[in-house]
């Protein structure tokens, strides 16, 4: 009886780390958020991350939209930082920078700006 009480402790803690180690997102990495982004039009970014930080109007066809993890709403403080800078030429998006950062070593890749994205 020990042995199978034992098994199933073992058994059970085992799907435990590895449920926490399978944590997916939908981006891994800042360029697979980057290349998205570059295919979507600036008004459903907007429609999706709202109004950016900032607006910056290089040229008269080159425009610069910043976004930040702290416009999230009800944040968690186990969440991470990601700023997304956004390039638009002529109404197209043809640049993209993404800086990321997760506070928790649970967290998944880029789960903070996965989050941003949820909707687009």
């Amino acid at each position: 009886m020990v042995n199978v009480t034992k098994f199933f402790a073992v058994s059970m803690l085992g799907l435990f780390v590895a449920g926490c180690a399978s944590t997916t997102s939908r981006f891994v990495t800042p360029d697979e958020v980057s290349d998205y982004l570059i295919e979507q039009t600036p008004a459903d970014i907007k429609r999706v991350l709202g109004t950016p930080r900032t607006i910056k109007h290089i040229d008269p066809n080159t425009t610069v939209w910043t976004y930040h993890s702290d416009m999230i709403q009800n944040k968690k403080a186990t969440q991470g930082q990601c700023e997304m800078v956004i390039t638009f030429e002529g109404g197209k998006a043809v640049k993209a920078q993404v800086n990321a950062t997760e506070f928790s070593p649970f967290a998944a890749p880029l789960a903070t700006c996965n989050l941003m994205l949820d909707g687009l």
